[in-house]
């Protein structure tokens, strides 16, 4: 007797059981349905652990921060297990299969799966949202190299908008146009030298040797081009537009860093990554799915589980209690409702009785009433008073309606 009692304690404390959602008394009258329950009860157990830890690392790699980081992640982490072991739990334990043979297979899907389906609807909402984190930690290297290919190319284009923004493209074409004239100076002054050294040295032009009048000419002529060409090159036009050039190009420098700054390796610059990995590798889209996939079908391996689960005697015997309660509850609240209705049934009838009484004796009062006061106006009558018949009638209903109203 003390080893059933004691092995009827150990059942009562089984954590399995209690995360099924069983009647533990219930539940130990038949020993062929412990082991199925454990099962259940052991998926919704790692459903909750798993849930725990996707939790407490998608907060970790995402939103955590600073020195409470770690002690934010683990509270959110329990706080989301607990959540979805609890709403397994009620899930598993509400789930009631028909345990009729005759129930149409009609009547079994309206009963076991319907109720089951906002439960699978949410796992898939579950599932995507957990996969995410873990995804980020399975491509970290690639994601890393995409997130730094995106920097890249969103600092391309924001340098290209602040230059078109600016005046930097106008003063780079007045640059390129001074430039294009001094190089043409340039070339034109190099050729004039040239034509003067042949013609010095009996190269070229006359083939006469000597510094003669021609070569004097043509010695006027590169010099005269050479001073143009640094004029071009010393002009004020020339150097305030390069000036404002070096301006605007430290402007948009300092933008740029300010740009960089910000660029930070934060959870939507990796998701980003992530989502331009899945679009261009059919490799990370397969695993990306998968890992989305496997994660949905722990969510609703409990009710799975339980759905599949045939029918035991433990079923029927939970099936009869909870008749026998439900048709208990029914007969004390029709008990309830004939008792008070019995009740005040009579109440009305006594209220009834009563008022017909005290309407019966108010009637009586104020007929002899009526008598006395009508012996009174004959006597006065016959004493030689001088009130009329008309008169003793108006006093008579002026003193009820002022009495009706009193009453009122």
């Amino acid at each position: 007797m003390d080893e059933h009692e004691g092995t009827k304690k150990r059942d009562r404390v089984n954590i399995l059981w209690w995360c099924a959602g069983v009647v533990p008394d219930t539940l130990s009258l038949y020993p062929t349905e412990k082991a199925k329950y454990e099962g259940i009860g052991g998926a919704v157990l790692t459903t909750g652990v798993l849930a725990f830890l996707s939790g407490f690392y998608a907060v970790y790699t995402t939103l955590a921060s600073g020195p409470y980081g770690l002690v934010t992640s683990i509270g959110f982490g329990l706080l989301w297990g607990l959540a979805i072991l609890s709403l397994d739990r009620y899930i598993v334990s509400s789930l009631r299969k028909p345990t009729d043979p005759t129930t149409r297979w009609r009547q079994r899907i309206k009963e076991t799966w319907l109720p089951a389906l906002p439960r699978v609807l949410l796992a898939i909402l579950i599932g995507i949202t957990l996969s995410k984190p873990l995804e980020l930690r399975l491509f970290q290297h690639a994601i890393g190299v995409q997130a730094e290919i995106n920097r890249d190319r969103a600092v391309t284009a924001k340098r290209s908008s602040l230059t078109e923004s600016s005046r930097l493209g106008e003063l780079t074409a007045e640059l390129k146009q001074l430039n294009d004239e001094i190089a043409t100076g340039e070339t034109r002054a190099k050729f004039l030298e040239d034509e003067f050294r042949k013609e010095a040295d009996g190269t070229g032009g006359s083939q006469r040797y000597g510094y003669s009048e021609v070569a004097r000419l043509k010695e006027a002529a590169a010099l005269q081009a050479r001073k143009q060409v640094t004029d071009l090159r010393l002009s004020p036009k020339l150097l305030q537009l390069q000036a404002e050039k070096d301006q605007v190009t430290a402007q948009i420098d300092q933008q740029m860093e300010a740009f960089r700054q910000s660029q930070a390796d934060d959870f939507l610059t990796n998701m980003t990554a992530l989502a331009d990995l899945t679009a261009n590798s059919p490799a990370v889209w397969w695993v990306s799915t998968f890992v989305m996939l496997l994660l949905i079908g722990i969510e609703i391996t409990p009710v799975l589980v339980k759905l599949l689960s045939p029918v035991g005697p433990y079923d029927v015997k939970l099936d009869a209690i909870n008749s026998v309660e439900i048709n208990e509850a029914l007969l004390k609240r029709d008990t309830s409702i004939r008792i008070a209705n019995h009740h005040y049934a009579h109440a009305e009838t006594a209220e009834r009785q009563a008022d017909d009484s005290l309407l019966d004796i108010r009637t009586t009062l104020a007929g002899n009433e009526l008598q006395r006061r009508a012996a009174q106006f004959q006597a006065s009558r016959a004493a030689g008073a001088g009130t009329t018949v008309e008169q003793f009638v108006d006093e008579v209903r002026t003193e009820v309606l002022t009495l009706r109203n009193a009453a009122k």
